[in-house]
């Protein structure tokens, strides 16, 4: 029994003492062992203004979107993910070359977005930032 309780602690302490250290952080840092590189950005749609109004403003404004990234040469998916309530994403990958597959999360037709090919270097996040065409002219 006290071999048992002893196996025990010497397993239970480290992991303790490791979360206190603050390994396996849910702030959004990386982990020591995900890549230092990948794809980050943003996904906007235009402002759906009509040409007929040029002299007002009409910003882009930020669009949740849903993103499937493939390997850049035909490859299956690699992953995919939702850019948050702002657009903003990013996405650890290793260096390669990828294609950035956007598509709006309500499955319509519009707002519409191209794929998006990109090259991940080592130890670098590769900035994208995809808009949408709303369909409205």
């Amino acid at each position: 029994m006290k071999s048992l309780l002893r196996t025990a602690l010497v397993v239970l302490v480290p992991a303790v003492v490791l979360s206190a250290a603050g390994c396996g952080d849910s702030q959004g840092a990386e982990s020591p062992t995900a890549p230092g590189s990948g794809i980050k950005g943003r996904t906007m749609v235009d402002g759906g203004c009509p040409l007929a109004r040029d002299h007002s403003p009409c910003p882009d404004r930020p669009l949740s979107a849903r993103l499937t990234i493939t390997g850049g040469d035909g490859g299956g998916t690699v992953i995919e993910t939702t850019s948050d309530a702002d657009g903003h994403f990013r996405v650890p990958l290793p260096p390669g070359s990828y294609t950035v597959r956007p598509a709006n999360r309500t499955g319509a037709v519009v707002p519409i977005a191209q794929p998006v090919s990109v090259a991940v270097r080592s130890g670098r996040f590769t900035t994208v930032d995809i808009s949408f065409d709303s369909g409205i002219r």
